[in-house]
């Protein structure tokens, strides 16, 4: 009998020691896995951008005082009647249209015999109306032209030639004239020092605004005008003038409306650019050289 009773003790016994974890075994976690390292791109700090103040008294570099459109497209004041090379007689799309633009050809009434060759470039200029002094209507100073397009030289016949259209400001018309191209560079210049109702007279050579380029109105900042002074009188691109109005008959009292630069220059006009305005001017307000 204690045999029998002694057998189920110990398998009860075992079950029980089984049953029980090992110390510390439900506690015990394995190492968690260190975290992969992820690559630190390195964040590219945004481009800088540089402005140009657009104010010119601040400039202390050179800056150009205009753009090709203020040279090219503007016109200027010539002699009654400019030498020319010859006219656009005819246009390859005349049957369909009357002005022609950049890409289009036209005809010359000139070729080999005058003297062209292919890859010339000429200027068109078309004549416009009489510009007068200042103050009379019978003493001319000059005529006015304007100036359409560029045109290049594709082939040449003896007395005709073929052009294409490179460049234009507005369109072009058979009867158009034609003078040889010639590059205008664009002056470089300082500002100049700012000036105030104060300034005494320069004592330079003076004359007058006679004509403002399409005609536009008002005239301020970045218009063009055109001059009854130029190369004879001493002037050169880049010279700046004072643009002012009399207040009384002998000029000693003025009211200071502006300044404008030289862009290019003839005989006895110019083509210049406003650039700076303190009130409204327009033609017959007096400039003088600074």
């Amino acid at each position: 009998m204690k045999r029998s009773f002694l057998v189920p003790v110990l398998v009860a016994l075992s079950a029980v020691a089984l049953s029980v974890p090992a110390d510390g075994a439900g506690a015990r976690r394995l190492p968690e896995a260190a975290p992969v390292p992820v690559p630190q791109v390195a964040a590219e700090a945004p481009p800088v951008i540089e402005e140009l103040s657009a104010d010119r008294s601040q400039r202390t570099q050179p800056f150009p005082v205009g753009w090709e459109d203020d040279v090219y497209c503007a016109g200027w004041i010539g002699a009654e009647d400019e030498p020319v090379t010859g006219r656009i007689a005819a246009a390859e799309y005349e049957d369909s249209r009357h002005m022609y633009g950049v890409g289009d050809i036209v005809y010359s009434d000139v070729g080999a015999r005058e003297g062209l060759r292919a890859g010339q470039e000429f200027q068109v200029i078309r004549p416009g109306h009489s510009v007068y002094r200042v103050g009379s209507i019978t003493d001319t100073l000059g005529r006015f032209y304007h100036t359409p397009a560029r045109l290049k030289v594709v082939c040449v016949q003896e007395t005709t030639a073929i052009l294409e259209i490179t460049e234009s400001c507005e369109p072009s018309i058979i009867g158009d004239l034609l003078i040889p191209f010639e590059p205008i560079p664009i002056p470089l210049v300082r500002a100049s020092a700012p000036f105030t109702q104060c300034d005494a007279p320069s004592g330079k050579i003076t004359g007058h605004i006679v004509e403002v380029k399409d005609r536009a109105t008002p005239v301020g900042t970045d218009s063009v005008v055109f001059l009854d002074l130029g190369e004879e009188d001493g002037l050169y691109p880049g010279d700046f003038l004072t643009v002012f109005r009399p207040r009384n008959d002998s000029g000693t009292i003025r009211t200071l409306l502006g300044e404008a630069a030289v862009l290019w220059t003839k005989g006895r006009t110019c083509v210049a650019k406003v650039t700076s305005m303190v009130d409204y001017m327009g033609a017959g307000d007096f400039v003088e050289m600074k």
